[in-house]
């Protein structure tokens, strides 16, 4: 950490820095935080002018996200197409890529042509026209082209129709709203702060920080912009943004060098009058992620951070 005075003492962290926002009471936001962008159609990543690689490559269309991704048995990966790729969404077989060719892809067709893996030391945007959504960018990449399908996927009948799912189960934030007035703790008391997002940043980070096995752990930041990341970036070292980790095995490692990393996720859910209820989370491999629900509180020159009696462990 730097550029600001902390003290972190009994579970409360206490900041102080220039620029402080003195007495005034921070308005409370209305909605979910950070607001992750939805899509009403896949994302169409393309390939940058790069030199078209010719290795056989082949697998299944699938969608993950607002990404289409080739799999193949266990390994997956976000597929960089031609430029001049589409989507059509009226295809006589639903939703269809269309390539320059003239050929429509649809999701579960195997498919065949040439490309190759990316380098997987470099953030995936690196090689594409278009930005990368979070959800997509912290896996493996795979160029794609001269594509031919193998085999179409098979168009199910009615009769042949599975049931449909039940309901979804409800979101974690939804949880600890119901469970917001049953008390909790005081978790931190982060002052100089106007964003409650950026105050539960700090609060998640601090208690990495805090861990002796995390103390200097790459973290790798989830859906913030470029003004949130620097701001956090005068406060912390080794912050990235996911974009720069990835999966490896059931881990999370830095792209650039493959040290063992941290993704780390502040969501939040704001009424626009009295407080949030929030998820801080952290997640090091399939085996190695943990979040804790909390409620924000404006105060004077910042927020309070209190414990919710909600919490998830893999």
């Amino acid at each position: 950490m730097k550029n600001c005075a902390w003290l972190i003492a009994g579970g409360l962290v206490l900041a102080g820095c220039e620029g402080a926002n003195g007495l005034d009471v921070p308005g409370v936001p209305d909605g979910k935080l950070p607001g992750a962008e939805l899509y009403d159609w896949p994302v169409i990543l393309t390939r940058k002018r790069l030199d078209a690689m010719e290795a056989s490559t082949a697998g299944t269309l699938i969608r993950r996200g607002p990404c289409f991704h080739l799999s193949s048995g266990p390994e997956e990966a976000v597929i960089l197409w031609e430029e001049g790729t589409m989507i059509n969404p009226a295809d006589e077989r639903g939703l269809t890529v269309v390539l320059p060719s003239g050929l429509h892809i649809a999701e579960g067709d195997t498919l065949r042509g040439r490309g190759g893996n990316l380098p997987t030391r470099r953030p995936i945007s690196d090689f594409t026209n278009e930005p990368v959504p979070d959800e997509c960018a912290t896996g493996n990449a795979v160029q794609l082209h001269s594509v031919e399908i193998v085999e179409t996927a098979r168009k199910d009948t009615p009769d042949d129709r599975p049931p449909p799912p039940p309901p979804p189960a409800p979101s974690f934030l939804d949880t600890v709203r119901r469970h917001a007035d049953a008390g909790g703790a005081v978790a931190g008391d982060i002052r100089a702060v106007d964003d409650p997002r950026e105050a539960l940043f700090m609060h998640v980070l601090s208690e990495i920080r805090d861990d002796q096995g995390r103390r200097n752990a790459p973290a790798c930041l989830r859906e913030v912009d470029n003004e949130l990341f620097a701001r956090l970036s005068q406060r912390f070292d080794e912050l990235y943004r996911a974009s720069e980790c990835r999966w490896i095995d059931g881990g999370v490692v830095l792209r650039r060098d493959e040290r063992e990393a941290v993704f780390v996720s502040a969501n939040l859910d704001c009424d626009g009058n009295e407080r949030c209820v929030a998820e801080g989370a952290r997640v090091s491999g399939n085996l190695g992620g943990e979040g804790q629900g909390y409620t924000l509180q404006p105060v004077a020159g910042g927020w309070k951070i209190k414990t919710v009696g909600v919490s998830w462990m893999s």
